[in-house]
């Protein structure tokens, strides 16, 4: 039997299962709905929790709803929709933009943006990249989904592999904490507050969406909408795995975080003194989950320092290649830095491939999604219209006729990028959360996340980031096979060419990635067989034609672009 207080989790790894959590919950609240995000995109995905937020405040349901300005879409006839759509109904967006003279709109001008990159740049730069769910102060999810298609398993084209994790317990409360002191924070500002949406005057856009289907979802959850509501589902998907563990608490920076220049902090936010707290205890192993890799000196300097006291230390870390990336400007500097982290810091890394041997089982949905993605390229490349009402991007939400929209141009199946941030250390103790291991989780943007002390949990997580590091699923990152002789001199090379203060020009490289040849037993890396049992594939394997800019751009950036290094 459970003691009393008990914190009760369940990790949602599945894209899917993430958005039936979230419709449920929203369907089953009774007093209140608190949601913190970075992205909210007018999306298929967006518009369906839209609906169903509103359907809640109708029936009685406090909704609360704080979204980062400058990372979400800016529509200002939807922000004038929210702002009266129901008294139960509050959206506030996180730090909007300051624009000339001072003001505050749902859409800045370009002129107000670059007001604001002028006069206002720290300010505009500090996002706020928390992620919180909270319902009626007893059910809770924190990790790295934001409110897109890509997010649940619904894009075609690329999808986030991300993590969530679902707790009912006390630690609720310390969620719901957080999300009210962001809430009052001075920078969340209330739709109603802004000066284009006190402006608007279109009284006809609160007639266009009063039903689902005028929310133009394009049959997308058809399924979903059913299984919300089947308490069998439910119970299978999100009661059956709830397990109990002994400590759970929510960590958080505070919305101001700290102050800093541009280029310099006089310290860190909350949240990454306490996962460098974390890390420090480990003895023996350190397992990281992270879509960007990118080290400052103080990390590099504490894996150092844990390396010197643990020699044997276990640090394995799971992130995206360039061909999975979402962002090939932030891999360059982790390119850069591939040396320091296998020679110096001895990592072993571990880089996602866009498309994994178990895509099945980490997409159940994949045939389907595939089969749409193909139905619609099948559609544009006959010149053909799709049969569904499809939203029209420009005013989402509202009717549009007939030939008004065609499917965006599909170049390729969908794929995976990693998007999940989680730690596992010792396997004693474990953080899900919205974190990065880069420097503006580091030191600009403001962070959250739940740190869970318990073992089998651990062992849990642990496992789920070590499947997607198996050779079907990532390639191996390993110093090239050189001669001797040929090695140490491009390593003296590398390292001389790192420290430049503002080119990396050197061409050649440490490091490559690596697969496993087919019948060879995996080893790691370091094993008098690793070159016989793996193949070296180059840099920036499965970066195709149609993606040369990503290699292009990376390569440009770790040459010559080193220096921005502290914003990204």
């Amino acid at each position: 039997m459970d003691m009393p207080g008990t914190n009760h989790v369940t990790l949602l790894e599945i894209g899917a299962d993430a958005l039936l959590a979230r419709i449920h919950l929203i369907r089953s609240a009774t007093r209140s709905i608190s949601i913190q995000t970075m992205i909210w995109v007018n999306d298929e995905t967006g518009r369906l929790l839209i609906y169903e937020l509103i359907q809640a405040a109708r029936r009685g349901v406090q909704v609360q709803l704080l979204i980062d300005h400058l990372a979400s879409e800016q529509h200002l006839e939807i922000a004038a929709f929210l702002a009266n759509v129901h008294p139960n109904f509050q959206v506030k967006l996180f730090n909007p933009v300051v624009g000339f003279l001072g003001q505050l709109k749902v859409e800045p001008s370009v002129v107000d943006k670059l007001y604001a990159l002028a006069f206002n740049f720290r300010r505009l730069n500090q996002r706020m990249h928390n992620k919180t769910f909270i319902v009626d102060g007893l059910v809770g999810l924190t990790g790295g989904r934001n409110y897109q298609n890509a997010y649940y398993d619904q894009a075609p084209g690329m999808n986030y592999k991300d993590r969530d994790v679902l707790v009912i317990g006390p630690v609720v409360t310390e969620m719901q904490e957080s999300f009210d002191c962001y809430w009052m924070y001075k920078r969340a500002k209330s739709l109603t507050s802004l000066v284009d949406v006190k402006k608007y005057r279109d009284h006809s856009i609160a007639g266009r969406w009063q039903t689902r289907e005028s929310f133009q979802l394009n049959g997308f959850f058809d399924d979903l909408d059913t299984q919300a509501n089947r308490a069998g589902v439910v119970f299978a998907k999100l009661v059956s795995p709830l397990v109990a563990v002994e400590q759970a608490y929510f960590i958080a920076d505070d919305p101001y975080k700290i102050k800093r220049s541009l280029f310099q902090n006089d310290g860190y936010g909350q949240i990454t003194l306490e996962l460098a707290g974390l890390v420090t205890q480990a003895k023996q192993s350190v397992t990281i989950q992270t879509p960007y890799l990118v080290l400052t000196s103080p990390a590099i300097a504490l894996f150092r320092q844990l390396r010197k006291e643990y020699p044997k230390i276990d640090v394995q870390i799971s992130t995206n290649s360039l061909a999975a990336t979402d962002s090939w400007y932030v891999y360059a500097l982790s390119y850069k830095q591939k040396k320091t982290y296998l020679s110096d810091l001895k990592f072993r890394i571990y880089e996602f491939k866009p498309k994994p041997g178990d895509m099945q089982q980490f997409m159940p949905t994949y045939p389907q999604l595939k089969s749409r993605a193909a139905h619609w390229s099948a559609q544009q490349k006959n010149g053909q219209q799709s049969t569904q009402q499809q939203p029209d991007t420009r005013n989402p939400g509202q009717e549009t006729a007939e030939d008004d929209w065609l499917p965006a141009p599909l170049e390729r199946d969908p794929y995976f990028c990693v998007h999940a941030k989680s730690l596992v250390v010792d396997e004693v103790v474990s953080f899900v959360g919205s974190y990065n291991l880069d420097p503006r989780s580091e030191n600009i943007n403001t962070e959250c996340g739940l740190v869970i002390r318990d073992k089998n949990f651990s062992r849990t997580l642990k496992a789920l980031i070590e499947a997607d590091m198996k050779p079907q699923n990532s390639w191996v990152i390993a110093p090239k096979r050189r001669l001797t002789a040929i090695k140490e001199t491009n390593a003296l090379i590398v390292d001389i060419s790192n420290i430049l203060p503002f080119i990396d020009p050197w061409p050649f490289r440490y490091s490559a990635s690596f697969e496993l040849k087919e019948g060879r037993p995996p080893v790691a890396v370091g094993h008098p067989d690793f070159y016989e049992n793996y193949r070296d594939v180059g840099s920036f394997p499965q970066v195709r034609n149609t993606d040369l800019s990503k290699e292009v751009g990376a390569r440009g950036t770790k040459a010559f672009l080193s220096f921005v290094k502290p914003l990204l």
